[in-house]
């Protein structure tokens, strides 16, 4: 993606604009192929720095927003995620259900706990 959106429209301008422009203006010295061989290279230095200084904000950017994420993610670990809408009330059903199995629950012990009731079943047993 860097190379599409920054080197790539970098380098031809530097091709189009800039080689021919610094061509130009060094043809008519004396000593133009010299001057003109340090300007291009010098124009080159320019453009590898300066697409290093915008890869590395880039970088950067790129950076900061990975660590914005994670601190969002990290405020929500302490949040509630979920809060249902509606209340569930308990209905009639529940504690009269309850108060049967308490019942149910005292008779079956008190007729466990009855001497009789395993007396007379030992009692019919046959032998």
């Amino acid at each position: 993606m860097f190379q599409k959106s920054f080197v790539d429209p970098s380098t031809q301008m530097l091709q189009r604009q800039i080689v021919p422009a610094l061509k130009e203006a060094y043809l008519g010295e004396e000593s133009g192929s010299s001057a003109l061989n340090q300007a291009l290279a010098q124009s080159a230095t320019d453009l590898s720095t300066a697409l290093g200084s915008q890869l590395m904000n880039q970088y950067n950017i790129g950076q900061q927003r990975q660590i914005g994420a994670l601190g969002t993610l990290g405020g929500l670990a302490g949040q509630k995620t979920f809060e249902p809408m509606i209340q569930q009330q308990q209905g009639i059903l529940g504690p009269l259900i309850g108060a049967l199995g308490q019942a149910g629950a005292a008779g079956l012990g008190g007729w466990l706990m009855n001497p009789s009731t395993f007396a007379s079943g030992i009692a019919k047993r046959p032998t």
